[in-house]
Parts: structure tokens; sequence; C-alpha cells
């Protein structure tokens, strides 16, 4: 190809610069070595012209050719001229471009790809060529083994030799048959040194033989290990495989048996669910499981006003004391920003946020001083936001001024335990823990404050009557079920998610008089009206919700009324004894006659922890329950326009309220011996 190529450059190249030169053999010698000598010396010097080749030279090609039949006198002189010019070179444009390009291809291009082709040669040639060496030896001395120890035109003797030689063994056979008496000792060490001179020329062919058996011998093992090597790893590459196949499988066996397990988890909650339900001991929301009181709408998921699932906790594992390795529940707290703006003030900071900033505060200041090797350290931590800090002081109640206000924080929990208010303990992170076990939800979750948060509701609860044929006179009682239907006052409260209703009541912030946020919550939410009156005491109270009291039916004279001559003999019933024991006025006494003259008695159903569907594990809600009972008669209806919120709603098994509220008011109803 490298040969092609020369040979039609240099006729490309004579084609062009002289393209009138005449066909001679000086043409042919041109075309063959203007190209060879063009790859060790560049002739550049025609390309340009040649005005010395004739005086009739204009670097044209516009003139005659001279042909051989021109002659005499008056062709000679021309015909001479226009040979020379024949011989001259002509300079074009196309010349060069001609001339750089065989030089470029030729030069750069071709004379290296020969020398890497003479280099991947020897490399090859290089790698087997002790072994080619070895068997050209081989067939080298084999060959000469064969042949005569004389070469031509001496061989001669050496035919000589071997007809001589052939005599003398025939004629020593002979005399080896005349001769009968020849010991075969002499006959076997004849024939052994025949034999040894045999085996010795055989064992010299059979050396390079065996020098050859062993050179395969090495290729083929060189071979099988190749093939093994080769064979080891598509092994390997089917082990990936089948181990990326069981790894896929592991993972779909692993999540198969994550959700059976999920499964199965939300099958036992389920179960524990539907058994709570069917239990008659509920009191308060808290099952009485084994000896021990448990809470159930703690555990309930998802977390009220978010999506957040609770860590699964069964009823076994609600306890402190028992141990729960895997327990890992899950942490929200509600920005101070999200509530409303009238309790922003009465909301607790957020203390796991401030140790989280507290540890990558630290760790700042430790890089930077490792960085600055301690020097502008005190400017450094001037430019850093300040962290703001909460101190609460746990099972006690603390009182202090804000903005010249007195606030006071009450942190004691209402729970007690063998007539002992209960303290409750503190995590290692110095945070309140739920003294009714575990919730499934770690943080404060959407309440005010860190440990209790303290509720005070009303139950307001009187008998369901039955309306005559006119729809205004009231007739008998309504009775389910051989007992009495009792009805209660509901507010329908927007801000809840679960539930559309809700108890009169409000949360305790420590800024006034329990009693006298009850009655002023009652009148906001039930009649949208301002109460002005103070109520210092349970009295107060008492009095407050006993002006509602009447001996007609529904407060009204045109309705019929009804004698009524058993009265409950104790108006002022005591709550339900979990290990808590309820507060009671010390003024019942005096109350009671007027309790009992006006149909109206007053008792506090319950007073501890509520088990709310808020709950944490480190914060609770805790509520004062007071049930007002008008067994006569009252006054609400007098006063609940049609636009309010506050309605009355029946007691029955599928009241829906928010939270847990409605096994307070079904537990209000069970004091009463109404049906629930």
């Amino acid at each position: 190809m490298f040969l092609i190529f020369m040979i039609a450059g240099g006729v490309t190249i004579q084609a062009v610069l002289y393209p009138h030169w005449p066909l001679t053999k000086e043409l042919i010698k041109r075309v063959i070595t203007r190209p060879i000598y063009g790859m060790f010396l560049t002739q550049v010097d025609d390309l340009s012209g040649d005005p010395s080749c004739s005086f009739e030279y204009e670097n044209t090609t516009g003139y005659c050719h001279a042909p051989t039949y021109y002659s005499g006198a008056i062709y000679t002189h021309q015909s001479q001229q226009i040979k020379d010019l024949q011989k001259c070179p002509v300079s074009t444009f196309s010349a060069y471009v001609i001339t750089l390009q065989y030089l470029l291809i030729c030069k750069l291009v071709l004379v290296t790809l020969l020398f890497a082709m003479f280099a991947l040669t020897i490399g090859k040639v290089d790698k087997v060529a002790s072994e080619v060496w070895k068997f050209q030896r081989y067939a080298l001395i084999a060959d000469f083994i064969e042949r005569f120890s004389l070469p031509p035109p001496f061989t001669v003797f050496s035919f000589l030799y071997l007809f001589l030689k052939a005599i003398y063994n025939k004629l020593k056979t002979c005399q080896r048959k005349s001769t009968c008496c020849s010991k075969g000792k002499s006959k076997m060490t004849n024939r052994g040194k025949s034999t040894l001179r045999l085996q010795s020329k055989i064992d010299d062919t059979m050396f390079w033989k065996k020098v050859a058996r062993e050179y395969m011998s090495i290729e083929e093992a060189a071979l099988e290990k190749e093939a093994m090597q080769s064979k080891q790893g598509d092994i390997l590459v089917m082990l990936q495989e089948d181990l990326r196949t069981h790894r896929k499988s592991m993972k779909r066996l692993n999540d198969r048996v994550v959700e059976l397990e999920r499964m199965m988890q939300s099958s036992r909650l389920y179960l524990e669910d539907i058994a709570h339900k069917l239990e008659k001991s509920d009191v308060m929301g808290i099952t009485n499981v084994k000896g021990r009181f448990i809470h159930v709408a703690a555990r309930q998921s998802p977390y009220p006003s978010t999506s957040l699932t609770r860590f699964p906790v069964f009823d076994k594992y609600v306890p402190w004391e028992t141990q729960y390795d895997v327990y890992d529940p899950k942490t929200f707290t509600l920005s101070p920003d999200k509530f409303p703006e009238n309790e922003i003030m009465y909301v607790d900071d957020d203390i796991l946020e401030i140790l989280r900033c507290k540890e990558e505060r630290q760790a700042v200041i430790a890089a930077a001083a490792a960085a600055a090797g301690g020097t502008g350290m005190c400017e450094e931590l001037d430019r850093l936001t300040p962290i703001p800090e909460f101190t609460a002081k746990w099972n006690t109640v603390t009182t202090f001024k804000e903005n010249g206000e007195r606030r006071e924080i009450d942190r004691r929990s209402w729970i007690n335990v063998d007539n002992q208010p209960l303290r409750y303990t503190i995590d290692s992170l110095g945070l309140p823990q739920n003294p009714m076990g575990r919730t499934g939800m770690k943080g404060k979750g959407i309440l005010w404050r860190w440990g209790p948060n303290h509720v005070i509701k009303v139950v307001v609860t009187r008998w369901r009557r039955k309306y005559g044929p006119d729809l205004n006179t009231m007739t008998d009682y309504l009775y389910v079920e051989g007992k009495r239907v009792l009805e209660f006052i509901a507010v329908q409260k927007d801000n809840f998610v679960d539930s559309s209703y809700s108890l009169p009541g409000d949360v305790l912030h420590g800024m006034s008089n329990p009693y006298s946020i009850l009655c002023k919550s009652f009148m906001s939410q039930v009649f949208d009206e301002q109460d002005t009156g103070q109520h210092n005491d349970q009295s107060d109270m008492i009095q407050f919700f006993a002006q509602f009291a009447s001996v007609v039916a529904g407060g009204s004279s045109s309705r019929s009324s009804f004698q009524v001559s058993d009265l409950t003999s104790s108006s002022m019933r005591s709550g339900p004894q979990i290990g808590m024991q309820p507060f009671i006025s010390a003024s019942k006494s005096n109350l009671k006659a007027e309790a009992d003259a006006q149909g109206f008695c007053a008792s506090l159903l319950y007073k501890g922890y509520l088990d709310d569907p808020r709950n944490t594990d480190n914060a609770w809600v805790e509520t004062e329950v007071w049930n007002f009972h008008y067994d006569i008669g009252d006054t609400f209806d007098l006063r609940l326009a049609e636009g309010l919120s506050a309605k009355w709603k029946e007691v029955s098994p599928y009241v829906k309220m928010f939270g847990n509220e409605s096994v307070i008011v079904q537990e209000a109803a069970r004091i009463h011996d109404a049906y629930h």
C-alpha cells in the first residue's frame, strides 16, 4: 500500500509540475525516484518555477508541442526552443496542494503507521521468540540425524561406507549362525550392544521429541489456565448475578416480613381496641389491664391535626417499667406561632429544639476554635444568634411577673396515688415523663406546656323528655331499655379536627381562679355572653349554675310540671375512684338542702389524668370535670338561641365528642343511673 501510494504521488506531482515533459526513460525515472527521495529530501525548488530552463520561459502551458518529424532549417531553432520549454516546471496552486498533501500523508501518517506495525510485529514475535528458536533448533537437529555425515558431492563416500557396512553385518550374521557352540552370554552381550546403540539413537531423537512434548504441554497448560481463568470469571459473574438476585429476593422477603409484622402489629392493635371497647370497666378512657390502668386514646393514630403515625405500643409495653428496646417514637412539637394569638404567651419553648441548637452551637464553636487557634473567639461568639433559655420547675407552682402582670404556672399533677399527690419523673433530657406510660409520640405535640396541662370542664345534664302532639308541651321522660335518657349541653368548635362538639370549659393557664374561668367560658361558649361576676371558690361556682334551675320543666309555666317525690338523697356525689381522690367542697351540707328544693345537684365528676389523643410521652392533659344536673327543670331553653353553637345532645353509646370526652359524658350517665 505504501509503494502504491508513493508511485501514485510521484505520477501526480510530475504531471502537475511538468505537464509537457516528453515520454522518455527520464520521465519514468523521475516518477519513481522523486517520491522515494521525498521521504528523506524535500524537493520544493521547482514549485515556484525555473526561469533558467529557457529564455522563452513564461511559466505557462500555452505553447506548441514540437514533434520529431518537424525538420528543416526553418523549424530547427523553434523545435529546440519548444523542447527546452517542455522540461520547464509550471508553478500552480494545485502543485503546492498536491505536494504538501503527499508529504503530510507519507511522512506523518504512513511512516508512523509503518513504525507502529513494525513495533506490533516485534512485540508479537518477542513473546514466542524463545519457543520458535527451540522448535527450529529441534527441527534442524532432527534433520541432521537423518542426513549423511558428508555434504554433497562427497555423499558417494557415505553410500560406499553404508554398502561396506551392510556387507560386514551380513557376513557377521552368517558367522554367528555357523558357530553353534557360541555361548549364550556373548550372544546376549552383542545383542545388548546393538540394542544400546539403537537405543542411543532413539534417545537422541526422543530427547527433542520430549522437548517438543514439554513445550506443547506447557502451552496446553497455559491455554488451560487461561480457559480456567475465563471459566472462573464466568463463574464469578454467575455468582454475582445469583447474589444480586438473592439480594433482591431477600429485600422482597424482608419487605414482606416487615409488611407482615406491620400487619400483625396493626391487627394486634385493632384487637386490643376491640377488646377495650367491649370491656365495661372503662373509666375516663383508662382501661384496667391485669390490675394496672393504661390509657387507650393517647395511643391512637394519626396524631390530632397531623398525619403522623404513632409508634405502635401494645398494652403490655405501656408502663415505663416494662423494657421496650425497639421503642423509637417520632418527635413532634407544634411551633408557637401556630397557636392563637391570645395563647402564644402561655406556650412553652421547645426544649428539644433548644438542646439541638446548643449542640450545634458547641460544634460550631469547637470548629472555629480549632481553625482560629483560640484567637478572635469573643468576636465570633458575639456575632452568633443567642439561644433562648427555658428553665421549668417541675412538680411545683411557679409565680413571677411578666410585663407588670402576675403570672402563675402550676406544674403539679392532679393525679393522686394512695391519697398522695403524684410526682412525675424527669428523663435524662430533663423532660417530664407521662405518668400513665408510653404513647408512641415524643415531644410536646399540640399542647401548651410540657408536663401536665390543666383543663376544667363542665357536664350540664338533664332528663330527656318526650313532646306531646302539639310539639310544645313535654310529657313523660324518655326511656330506653328501662332507663331514663340523659342529655347534656355540647358546644360546637370548628377548630377541632376529629369531632365537631366538645364540653364547655377552658384551659387553666394560671392567670385566674379556675372556677371563675369555668363560669366565664360557659357563658361565652354556650350563650355567647360575657360574665362579669367574680367566682372565687366552689360555692360561688355552684351558685352560678344553680341560677339556671327551675321547679317547672323547661323553665316556663306554660309547660307541664311534674311533682318529684323522690329526689336524690345525696345531691353532691363523689367522683370515681381510680387510685385518685376527687376534691370535694367543704360547704357540701349547706348547699344540699337548697339543691334538693330546686331539683339541682352538683358533683365533682372527675379530677385527674385524661386519656386525651393529644397526649404525648412528655405532655399530657389533666382535667377537673364538674357535673351540674337539673332533675326537675331549667331555664337554658329560654336563653339558647337558634344561631348559637351550643345544643342539647343525648347520651348514648354512639355519642361522638372531641377526644375522649364521650367517656366522661357516659360516666355522668352511669352515676345518674341513666341509659348510656
